[in-house]
């Protein structure tokens, strides 16, 4: 990756995730990232172009970074523990996290071509990544791998979702919210004293094929 798209992409971001797709121009974006407009049509045919393999690097980085955490924690191969890396450093990543909670701003100007899936990225722990982990007698058996991977992404997704509607002044940060689904996933579903190996594997082998999805979308 050239040292202009680096610059390109840490621009947009920050100017995407503040003023949203519409309010953005080309302009503002090469004047960000210091570079001419020529420079810009080298790297990207248009702006939306842009948009897109942006949201790509950054769902690359938050997989690559929830990985690491998740192997460096001695229980990051419990469900709980998995649930709590991601939410963690999703919340970290500003750009990201706008896509759903201030969709209406940042993604305006797309919706009408392409509704909200294409570009609001899925937090996915899917079926198959949930068996390994039942498999791995981590989790119990008694719910079908199918539906706990859908509680799942209602869990990660649904907070962010609602935010925008139900937040208050006394409403607790996201972060709270997540700690608290992150007790009720222990609670619920995990089977206490098994090994985490398997699930740390499970998270790596997932991140890893979902990384290669965005490689092949990038050419």
């Amino acid at each position: 990756m050239t040292e202009r798209r680096v610059q390109l992409y840490e621009a947009a971001a920050e100017l995407f995730t503040r003023h949203g797709f519409r309010k953005t121009s080309i302009e503002d974006i090469t004047r960000s990232a210091g570079v001419s407009k020529g420079a810009f049509y080298l790297e990207f045919r248009d702006k939306k172009e842009l948009f897109e393999a942006l949201v790509r690097r950054e769902i690359r980085r938050y997989l690559a970074q929830a990985a690491e955490q998740i192997i460096a924690d001695p229980e990051g191969g419990r469900l709980s523990r998995i649930y709590h890396h991601c939410i963690e450093v999703f919340l970290r990543c500003e750009f990201l996290c706008a896509l759903y909670t201030q969709q209406e701003r940042v993604l305006a100007g797309l919706l009408s071509e392409h509704g909200p899936q294409r570009y609001r990225p899925r937090v996915l722990l899917g079926a198959e990544f949930v068996g390994r982990l039942q498999r791995a007698g981590l989790i119990r058996h008694d719910t079908a791998p199918e539906t706990l991977s859908h509680t799942l992404s209602l869990l990660m997704v649904g907070p962010l979702l609602a935010e925008p509607v139900l937040h208050t002044d006394d409403s607790p940060t996201l972060a709270e919210t997540f700690a608290v689904l992150s007790s009720i996933i222990t609670t619920a579903f995990e089977v206490p004293g098994s090994d985490t190996a398997e699930g740390k594997r499970a998270f790596a082998t997932l991140a890893r094929e979902m990384t290669a999805l965005l490689d092949e979308d990038d050419h």
